[in-house]
């Protein structure tokens, strides 16, 4: 290894950031030999950038139709800038020393500037690079993604506080053969329209299958809609994915019976709903249920879909939610908020060619203890994240470089200093043998814990199994 950087954000572990706020931090440069260069300059943007391949057809010269594969591609730049932390660009050849050295950079990130996403055919990412110019060999570049989060306020828009209701129904030839063609009738409905990460959608769903063909289960999906849009040939082109992001099965309906499920399904860590109109990928959502059928009674299983909405701030109230029909708590306030949300990766495993960074969204935690003290509502959450909201880490061990006078140049033009290397950190102590916590495969052991002695092995089960 010959150089490293590592990268630290001020007061931000989790490095997560909304639109309109400041970013800052320190990337540390370790070499292990000395090197020649120009420059080290660090650069902080915001870009978007989509791309796939279709198969399309173009007829040939001789007049024959021959099929080719055609690249669609588009990229937009949301911000840039560039800051030269050592040298200047086009300088002449400098001696960088092997050692330790930490250089500072910080920028303000637009207020429009999109959510951060990753997906199958392209992404948003936000980023920060350091790069080391050298006059001779390749440049070293080292790069750090952070998130970003576009504000997305459910209170703004009355419509996402609007439940959601439908009666649909279905007939199945296979009732027809028999002289009886009776429909199968699903009744279903939600609290709101909006919601956001950890809220929990709660729906009344009634079926009355009053046909001859039994419903195998009843299924509730949240779907994750992605249209992905790019320029070719002066031409607009579009790609739309459907992923499901949440599923459960509430059971089956035999024929000539009627089911009711009041259940709910746990919005999980996922994108907001785009805002912008022009983005090059937008993300909508899909709350489908499903009367699952067998194929051979024919007319396909009864489906009913629902656009829904994802933001990152809850509905006024929606911390109350019982369910449609049902009234909230009495001690519950109707302005209650869940408190500060915390940041969990994407649960989508879609990733854009070689990116694996996922990004990290406001997620609620609703109806847990601790959102609230002494039982009073929580306080209003903050549209960013604060240094409270994360758990705290052990500040970066670095000294800055000290600054010493420039000796007399000795030719014309101005002189480069190469950075002095910073204090080294301090090592970490070792924990003492036999102290303290110590974690098994993610399990956390209290000292002086003992296992449960076994029971003998011509010892009954006492009826422990599986429920």
């Amino acid at each position: 290894m010959s150089s490293k950087v590592t990268f630290a954000f001020d007061n931000n572990p989790l490095g997560v950031y909304h639109a309109g706020q400041v970013i800052s931090g320190t990337a540390e440069l370790t070499t292990d030999r000395p090197k020649t260069i120009r420059s080290i300059f660090i650069t902080i943007n915001g870009y978007g950038e989509t791309r796939w391949q279709e198969s399309v057809e173009k007829p040939g010269d001789d007049g024959k139709t021959t099929k080719s594969m055609e690249t669609h591609t588009s990229t937009e730049i949301y911000y840039s800038s560039d800051k030269y932390v050592y040298g200047q660009s086009g300088g002449s050849q400098l001696e960088l020393p092997k050692g330790k050295f930490v250089f500072p950079f910080h920028t303000t990130i637009p207020p429009n500037a999109p959510t951060s996403f990753n997906g199958s055919h392209g992404q948003i990412k936000h980023e920060v690079t350091l790069t080391i110019d050298r006059s001779v060999r390749y440049n070293n570049i080292f790069k750090q993604c952070f998130t970003v989060i576009l504000p997305h306020d459910l209170n703004t828009k009355r419509e996402n506080a609007q439940p959601l209701k439908r009666i649909e129904e279905k007939s199945f030839w296979w009732g027809s053969i028999f002289g009886a063609n009776k429909p199968m009738v699903m009744d279903v409905s939600t609290s709101y329209s909006g919601y956001v990460p950890g809220q929990k959608i709660h729906f009344h769903l009634v079926l009355d299958n009053q046909s001859d063909v039994q419903c195998q289960d009843v299924k509730v999906r949240l779907l994750k809609n992605v249209t992905y849009r790019a320029n070719s040939t002066n031409k607009e082109q579009l790609k739309s994915t459907e992923s499901r992001i949440a599923d459960m099965h509430c059971g089956e309906v035999v024929k000539h019976n009627k089911a009711q499920f009041d259940e709910y399904l746990l919005v999980p860590p996922t994108t907001p709903t785009t805002v912008g109109e022009r983005d090059p990928i937008r993300v909508s959502y899909t709350l489908r249920f499903i009367a699952k059928t067998f194929r051979l009674h024919g007319g396909g299983d009864l489906v009913v879909d629902f656009p829904v909405t994802i933001g990152t701030l809850p509905l006024l109230g929606s911390g109350e939610d019982k369910g449609p029909g049902q009234t909230a708590s009495s001690n519950g306030s109707v302005n209650s908020y869940p408190g500060a949300p915390i940041f969990q990766e994407d649960v989508s495993d879609e990733q854009f060619e070689s990116s694996t960074f996922k990004p990290r969204y406001p997620v609620y935690t609703f109806g847990q203890p601790g959102n609230a003290a002494n039982g009073a509502p929580a306080a209003t959450p903050s549209l960013y994240p604060r240094a409270e909201d994360t758990p705290p880490v052990a500040p970066l061990p670095y000294a800055p470089n000290p600054v010493t006078p420039v000796a007399k140049p000795t030719a014309p033009g101005p002189q480069k200093i190469p950075p002095y290397p910073t204090n080294s950190p301090a090592p970490v102590p070792a924990a003492a043998p036999g102290g303290g916590h110590f974690e098994v495969l993610g399990f956390s052991i209290p000292p002086g814990y003992q296992p449960t002695p076994s029971a003998p092995g011509a010892a009954p089960p006492a009826g422990i199994g599986w429920k």
